[in-house]
């Protein structure tokens, strides 16, 4: 995020041969799951976003990745 905007970004290159073979989203469940016992197994990248903004950063409440558009929307006030 860059002064309190939110934005999609497009994946620029494969993963490094040791790397983790997994979708993002897949990666980022994972973490969540790690931090915030209460996270359910998610079957999509809409429901990892939906409890992003319910468990960990309340900002992206009422937000979806169509909503985000290729534009990015802002979601926090900057100084």
């Amino acid at each position: 995020m860059v002064r309190g905007r939110l934005q999609r970004l497009n994946r620029a290159g494969g993963a490094p041969p040791r790397a983790r073979r997994a979708e993002d989203w897949e990666i980022l469940r994972d973490l969540l799951q790690e931090f915030y016992r209460q996270v359910m197994v998610s079957a999509s990248i809409e429901d990892v976003f939906r409890q992003m903004a319910e468990i960990a950063f309340p900002p992206l409440a009422g937000l979806s990745l169509n909503k985000i558009g290729d534009l990015g929307v802002k979601v926090m006030a900057t100084p």
